[in-house]
This record gives structure tokens, C-alpha cells and sequence, in this order.
């Protein structure tokens, strides 16, 4: 793992993300597609820690895409929610979705934490996270490490917590 740059996933690393998510005051999670229901699991587990973990819902997500195009719904979310203090979480297999950059960037703007769990070749997002995960040169892999990562963070939480 790297900070703003590109590593192979480790598994060790993996604290980084819970403690990221331990200390921030609320959590988005984003991603398209597969990794939109990776991102809905996620939040799932978190939430079952006692994390205050939220990703888009889909009616205000396609209203959104509908109303002002796809290329800014995430932005355009964490605009209206995002704070100092809070995480975003991207998880994508090219790191270049449009509205997953643009979600960062917006992000970053805000003054949050970002990370980002990448597939191949990480693309755009992972110079732009402050910490970027890289699954593996696959997008089936990359989607199951995404889970993963979302998995062992939901794990550490609950070690720390006992």
C-alpha cells in the first residue's frame, strides 16, 4: 500500500481503513455497479459496529442521474452531506469512474478523509485518495477484495471494542 500512489493489496494494511473509519464522524461509501453493492454491504457491516456508514440510495441516486447526469451524483451528494472530520470510501475497479473522481475531488475540497479500494490499474482515483488500495488485475478479484477489505475493517472494529 501506498499513500497517493499504487501497491499491491496487503492485507496488513487493512487497520488503516478501520481506524480511518474509528475516527471519523460519519462514513460515505461509494462505487458503480458491483462495487455499489459492495459499498451497500459495507455500510451494512458497518453500521452493525455502531459506525455511522451511508452510501447513496438508489431513488435519489437515479433522480440525481436523471436531473443533473450521472457524472455528478456522487459529487453532488457529498456537496450536500460531506463535512471535515468525515471519510469517503471509493470503491471502483478502474479508479477513472467520472463521478467516482469527481466524488473525491469534491471530497478533498470539503477537507474529508478519502480512501479509495482500486482495481486494475487504479487509475485516476488512486492519485488523488489519500490512501489507495489496489486489489488485483481483475475486476471479479477486485470486487471480492473490496469486500474484503470491508470485512477485516468490520473485524478490527469489533476486536477493538471488546
Amino acid at each position: 500500500m501506498n499513500i497517493n500512489g499504487v501497491d499491491a493489496y496487503d492485507a496488513l494494511s487493512v487497520p488503516l481503513l478501520p481506524d480511518a473509519i474509528r475516527r471519523a464522524r460519519r462514513v460515505y461509501i461509494v462505487g458503480n455497479g458491483g462495487s455499489y453493492a459492495n459499498a451497500i454491504h459495507i455500510c451494512n457491516d458497518l453500521l452493525s459496529c455502531g459506525i455511522k456508514a451511508y452510501t447513496l440510495d438508489p431513488a435519489t441516486l437515479t433522480a440525481s442521474a436523471n436531473d443533473f447526469g450521472y457524472e455528478t451524483v456522487f459529487e453532488r451528494w457529498i456537496h450536500v452531506v460531506g463535512e471535515r472530520g468525515d471519510l469517503l470510501i471509493v470503491l471502483s475497479g478502474s479508479g477513472n469512474s467520472p463521478n467516482v473522481i469527481r466524488a473525491l475531488r469534491e471530497a478533498k475540497g470539503i477537507g474529508m478523509c478519502t480512501f479509495a479500494v482500486l482495481g486494475y490499474p487504479a487509475g485516476k482515483a488512486a492519485s488523488i485518495a489519500d490512501v489507495a488500495q489496489v486489489a488485483g488485475p481483475n475486476m471479479q478479484i477486485a470486487e471480492n477484495l473490496q469486500l474484503e477489505a470491508g470485512h477485516e475493517a468490520m473485524q478490527w472494529l469489533k476486536s477493538q471494542r471488546q
